[in-house]
C-alpha cells in the first residue's frame, strides 16, 4: 500500500522539478494570465488604449533591473495578457540578465550565433530561453534587429502566432 501512494508522488515531484519555473511575470503582470488597463497601470504606469479589434495595446516607459526601457504589452481578446515586450540597450543586457536568472532561474537555451551589422562586422550575439507551460516563453536578445538594440520577449504560443501572421486570412487579397 505504502509503495502505490509513493509513485504518484514522484511522478508528480518529477514533473515539477523538470518544468521548472512555469509563471513568468514582469513586476507583478503574468504572461497568459487576466489583466486589466486599470492592473496594468497601477503595476507598470503605463496607459492601455484599443489595438487590433478586441485587444489592448499598453505603451509607455518603464524600469527593470533599473534600468530604462520601452514597453509594448498586449492584452487579448481573452483578457489574458499575449505579450510583454521590452526593447533596451546592448549594453543594458549584462545588468539585467543577472536578475531574470534570479528570478526565473537558468535559461533552457542559450544561443550564442554570431550577428552582422550593415558594414560586415560581426558581433557575438546571446540569446537566452525560458520556457514555460501553455506555450509560454521568455526570450532575451542582446541584439535584436540591430546593433543598437536588445529585447526582453515574454509571449504565448497565440502571440507568436499573430506576429508570424500564421492565422492572417490571405484570400482575397490578390
Amino acid at each position: 500500500m505504502k509503495r502505490i501512494s509513493i509513485i504518484p508522488c514522484i511522478v508528480f515531484c518529477a514533473a515539477a522539478a523538470a518544468s521548472g519555473n512555469n509563471s513568468y511575470d514582469f513586476k507583478g503582470v503574468q504572461i497568459g494570465a487576466p489583466a486589466t488597463p486599470e492592473m496594468i497601470r497601477d503595476r507598470l504606469g503605463i496607459e492601455c488604449g484599443a489595438g487590433a479589434p478586441g485587444m489592448l495595446v499598453c505603451n509607455g516607459n518603464v524600469t527593470i533591473a533599473k534600468e530604462r526601457a520601452s514597453m509594448n504589452l498586449v492584452i487579448g481578446r481573452t483578457g489574458e495578457v499575449q505579450r510583454i515586450h521590452l526593447s533596451l540597450k546592448p549594453d543594458q543586457f549584462d545588468l539585467v540578465e543577472p536578475e531574470l536568472i534570479r528570478k526565473f532561474g537558468p535559461p533552457a537555451r542559450v544561443e550564442r550565433p554570431a550577428v552582422q551589422n550593415a558594414m560586415g562586422a560581426t558581433f557575438q550575439q546571446t540569446r537566452d530561453v525560458w520556457i514555460g507551460t501553455n506555450g509560454v516563453r521568455v526570450v532575451f536578445e542582446r541584439y535584436a534587429g540591430s546593433i543598437d538594440s536588445s529585447s526582453l520577449y515574454f509571449s504565448t504560443e497565440a502571440d507568436r502566432r499573430l506576429m508570424s501572421g500564421a492565422d492572417v486570412d490571405r484570400s482575397g487579397d490578390l
